[in-house]
C-alpha cells in the first residue's frame, strides 16, 4: 500500500514513518506542508492519508474533506492536537475514517490502520467478486 503522511512536524513525521514501513511493510511518502501533499497526491495514488490538523499553509481537515468528497475510497486518518469534538464530528461527517489525539502511542495508530485495512479490504473483495 502506498501511504502519505502530511505533517509538519519533522521528528514525529519520521517516527511514523519508521513505523509504517518497518511494521507494516508499506511505502512511505512525507510531505511538510499542505502545498507538498497536494503535489504528491496528484501525482500518486495513495491508498491511506495520514494529516495533521495545523499545517504551516492550511488546515488538515480542509484537505482530507476535500479529497474524501472526490475519492470516498481513500482511507484518511486526521491527527491533532485537540481533543475537539467539533472537530471529531465533521471528520465523522466527511467520511475521515480515523481520528488521532497528539500524542498517541503506536498501538492506536495501528488499530486504527487495521479498521482502514479491513475497510480496504472489504472494498477490494466487493470489486473482485463482480468480474
Amino acid at each position: 500500500m502506498k501511504v502519505l503522511i502530511i505533517e509538519n512536524d519533522r521528528t514525529f513525521q519520521k517516527s511514523l514513518s519508521y513505523f509504517i514501513e518497518h511494521q507494516r511493510n508499506d511505502e512511505v511518502f512525507l510531505a511538510g506542508s499542505k502545498r507538498e501533499g497536494v503535489s504528491l497526491f496528484k501525482s500518486i495514488p495513495f491508498d491511506i492519508v495520514l494529516c495533521g490538523d495545523r499545517l504551516p499553509d492550511g488546515g488538515g481537515l480542509d484537505i482530507l474533506t476535500e479529497w474524501m468528497s472526490k475519492n470516498p475510497k481513500l482511507v484518511s486518518i486526521l491527527m491533532t492536537v485537540q481533543s475537539d469534538e467539533w472537530m471529531r464530528e465533521e471528520a465523522k461527517k466527511a467520511g475521515i475514517q480515523g481520528f488521532l489525539v497528539k500524542p498517541f502511542d503506536l498501538k492506536q495508530l495501528e488499530e486504527v490502520m487495521s479498521i482502514s485495512d479491513f475497510g480496504l479490504q472489504s472494498a477490494e473483495l466487493i470489486h473482485d467478486e463482480r468480474r
